[in-house]
């Protein structure tokens, strides 16, 4: 997630952040092969997503219930 310019948090080493110019921000929490991916713009959670696609097979299960 690094590589994506996403930073680790210090509380949780599986949880990392990406904040945007615009005032958005990103949040994943990784967990074995498991992700969840929390923002406010849906435009980009779905690029990050065709992003992180091409380097990992992804199945998108629906909003986290």
């Amino acid at each position: 997630m690094v590589e994506h310019a996403y930073d680790k948090t210090f509380s949780d080493h599986c949880v990392f952040m990406k904040r945007f110019l615009d005032g958005n921000f990103i949040i994943i929490l990784l967990y074995v092969d498991d992700m969840m991916i929390v923002g406010h713009d849906a435009k980009k959670t779905q690029s990050l997503k065709r992003e992180l696609n091409k380097s990992f097979a992804m199945k998108h299960l629906g909003p986290t219930k």
